[in-house]
């Protein structure tokens, strides 16, 4: 399987292309880079990309760095890369949206060929990319006012492409899976992976690090978990010990806990907010987290958790808005 919008791919072969993203409101922005790993033996085509957020930085510099290191003489089948889908947002350092519309892209797939700048971004995401590939993993973590513990994402259900999509993610080796069956957030659209599960992709999303930082730790445990991905996939031979039963540990994937449901977490009001927990810390139905107040220092409202279950991820910017969201727990087993 190939990818048309990059052309010809030699086999044996690394490739840099420059590509313009078709659409009418990105007529005039600039050209994409993306890297194509063709390798020596015929496979599947798995397309990985980072930057629907643009502060997600990590994930941003685990696809540059996969584009470095994987050797095509050691893979079968095509591996296509894109660092950062939201230009605007990482030339801007916006969190969450793209600052063009406004619009959290993430929360608009599969897009539309005719919609806002977002929505013309993700419609060709996937009709230019996923699509044409056999498998799809988006690379994620807490943006620039988030804290997160690893985990991934994928579409629940007895289907076939759900349950693929549930052996990519604990494959990726990641503590965490979250499997959802519907929107996490409902809106207009969805999530890639969620729309590229109903497209017949098995997909999946993938977060480590946070706090508009380059983490190196969050960093090793993406480029890692879609090279798992790749031995799960037969894309990459597997792993041979260097001596005896010596595992390297950076290779080696953790337990792998599977919630069923994602609970996310609002304040009422504007304020201040003074979180008692942090990412990665259990939590208990009726428990106080943290609260919110006033510049006055008064107490505004009192944040108890809703469920017994993991925080995956936590607001850790003090000024919170009317609504805001604080954090995402990971409950149901």
């Amino acid at each position: 399987m190939t990818i048309p919008i990059l052309g010809e791919l030699k086999p044996g072969e690394r490739q840099r292309h420059m590509i313009k993203l078709p659409g009418a409101a990105l007529a005039n922005d600039g050209p994409r880079p993306v890297i194509s790993i063709n390798g020596a033996k015929s496979g599947r085509t798995l397309f990985v990309n980072a930057g629907v957020h643009g502060g997600e930085y990590p994930a941003i510099e685990a696809v540059i760095r996969l584009s470095k290191t994987l050797d095509p003489k050691t893979i079968s089948g095509t591996v296509v890369l894109m660092p950062c889908l939201n230009l605007p947002a990482f030339r801007s350092r916006t969190p969450f949206v793209c600052p063009i519309d406004n619009v959290n892209p993430n929360r608009v797939f599969p897009g539309e060929a005719e919609g806002s700048y977002s929505e013309q971004m993700t419609h060709a995401l996937i009709h230019e990319f996923v699509l044409h590939a056999d498998t799809y993993i988006d690379l994620h973590g807490g943006d620039i006012p988030e804290a997160l513990v690893p985990f991934s994402i994928c579409r629940a259900g007895d289907d076939d492409v759900s349950k693929k999509s549930k052996e990519l993610a604990i494959a990726f080796g990641l503590p965490y899976v979250m499997t959802v069956s519907k929107p996490v957030q409902p809106s207009k659209g969805q999530s890639s992976y969620a729309a590229a599960a109903e497209k017949g992709i098995p997909s999946i999303l993938a977060e480590a690090g946070g706090v508009g930082q380059m983490q190196e730790d969050a960093v090793e445990l993406l480029v890692n978990g879609v090279k798992r991905v790749m031995r799960h996939l037969g894309m990459l031979p597997d792993r041979k010990p260097e001596s005896g039963n010596r595992k390297d540990t950076k290779e080696t994937a953790a337990a792998t806990i599977v919630f069923t449901r994602f609970e996310w977490v609002y304040t009422k009001n504007k304020g201040v907010w003074y979180p008692k927990i942090a990412a990665g810390d259990q939590v208990k139905k009726g428990e106080e987290i943290g609260h919110v107040g006033d510049l006055f220092g008064d107490v505004l409202e009192k944040i108890t958790s809703p469920v017994d279950g993991v925080v995956l991820f936590l607001t850790i910017n003090p000024s919170v808005l009317e609504n805001g969201l604080l954090m995402g727990i990971g409950t149901g087993g």
